[in-house]
């Protein structure tokens, strides 16, 4: 017969196993998770052409023989943003090595010219970076704006128009054209007219109605007035004052 002593031995012991059991796996658990076999084996960065993220990856220690469960993605994403070229990013960790940035840059749409070179700027007027040219295909501003650093967003509302005006224009028109202070009024020149496109105010609008024109058979050399988007004009070479030489030749 068993005894009560024996007993309450023997359920202890039982109550004991369950707890022993989960130490174990706890401690297996945490081996395995700082183990060799869940260190980091290679970081994946995809989408960056002109982002420099290898080099954030590298400064914050990220790389080869870094402990998986202890890769801390917010504060890489934190990192990898401050990137003037980075418009978003997203940071995955894939069991059981692997560390994905995924980065999505932003699209420069605009060369403004700054007091000592030119500013690439993108949609949202972020600057990407400076030169001392500027590259082709993109609508130019050269009005003299103060210069900014990459990664600056200036909230000038001018700088914002001008950014504006550059989506309306893109592609086929905006990579043409130089926008240029002649006084206190914006003009540009191209398709063979002068544009005068008056204070920067509604630059928008003031290009969509310039698109609009555009379209139209207007007289060589007239001047486009847009500077009142709702009420454009159009003067032509004999209003300008400018007197034709006849052909004498033949």
């Amino acid at each position: 017969m068993t005894s009560a002593t024996g007993l309450r031995r023997t359920r202890g012991r039982a109550r004991r196993w369950p707890l022993v059991v989960g130490i174990v796996a706890v401690l297996a658990a945490v081996g395995v998770v700082h183990s060799p076999l869940m260190a980091v084996e290679a970081v994946e960065i995809l989408g960056a052409d002109r982002a420099d993220v290898q080099r954030v990856v590298d400064d914050i220690g990220l790389g080869p023989g870094a402990l998986l469960l202890w890769v801390n993605t917010g504060a890489i994403e934190a990192a990898v943003i401050s990137e003037p070229w980075v418009a978003d990013v997203r940071v995955d960790r894939i069991w059981p090595d692997r560390v994905v940035v995924e980065v999505i840059e932003h699209e420069g749409v605009v060369w403004i010219e700054g007091v000592l070179g030119w500013m690439l700027v993108s949609r949202d007027g972020t600057v990407l970076e400076r030169a001392s040219e500027p590259g082709s295909g993109l609508l130019l501003a050269a009005l003299a704006f103060p210069d900014q650093l990459a990664g600056d967003r200036p909230v000038d509302p001018a700088w914002l128009e001008v950014v504006e005006m550059a989506l309306v224009l893109s592609d086929d028109i905006g990579g043409t054209l130089a926008l240029e202070m002649r006084g206190a009024e914006m003009w540009t020149t191209g398709f063979g007219h002068d544009i005068r496109l008056g204070h920067p105010i509604d630059l928008a609008d003031k290009g969509r109605t310039l698109r609009a024109m555009l379209a139209e058979d207007i007289p060589p050399g007239a001047i486009i007035d847009v500077s009142s988007p709702l009420r454009p004009a159009v003067v032509p070479l004999e209003s300008q004052g400018v007197v034709e030489t006849p052909d004498t030749e033949g």
